[in-house]
């Protein structure tokens, strides 16, 4: 996780990173605690290369609120990798979990203006894009900028 995560290419437009191995260890360590508390609040999903099972990226989905049964997602991907459709196809399986697995009625994922690639990512997965959030994120000492996507599970009925 550390060579992707540690990679300033892959975190150019995260709100983390490029970590340190001490910023990837304690990502792990809460990434384990999480695991294991009932009810469960945080879920990922790690990319495996199939012919060395090397680990190249992970996406993570976090509820933030059960009783609006909403969440967020993000995602992270080795530079190596991009271009093939491996983050799309994680980050569209995320969302089914979310919705069809905990019954979730809205998932929300962020990105930076200038993130052409993750913008498409989440187009292609069916979220919509609900406004642009200014001044959103204190990241590595500069206030930045934020998109704001979002998808809402098929099929709940109507609008009240």
């Amino acid at each position: 996780m550390h060579a992707f995560a540690s990679d300033p290419e892959v975190t150019r437009y995260t709100e983390w990173g490029p970590n340190t191995p001490a910023d990837t260890e304690q990502f792990l360590q809460a990434a384990i605690q999480d695991a294991g508390t009932r009810p469960r609040t945080r879920f990922a999903l790690a990319m495996v290369e199939r012919a060395d099972d090397a680990l190249i990226g992970s996406v993570e989905l976090c509820i933030t609120s059960r009783a609006r049964q909403q969440a967020t997602t993000g995602y992270a991907l080795a530079k190596r990798c991009w271009g093939r459709g491996l983050t799309t196809e994680a980050a569209a399986a995320m969302l089914r979990l979310g919705f069809d697995q905990l019954g979730l009625h809205k998932i929300t994922a962020t990105c930076d203006p200038e993130n052409a690639g993750s913008t498409r990512v989440l187009t292609k997965i069916g979220m919509h894009r609900e406004g642009h959030l200014r001044d959103h994120a204190f990241i590595r000492g500069a206030w930045q900028d934020r998109l704001l996507f979002a998808a809402i599970r098929p099929n709940t009925g109507p609008r009240t």
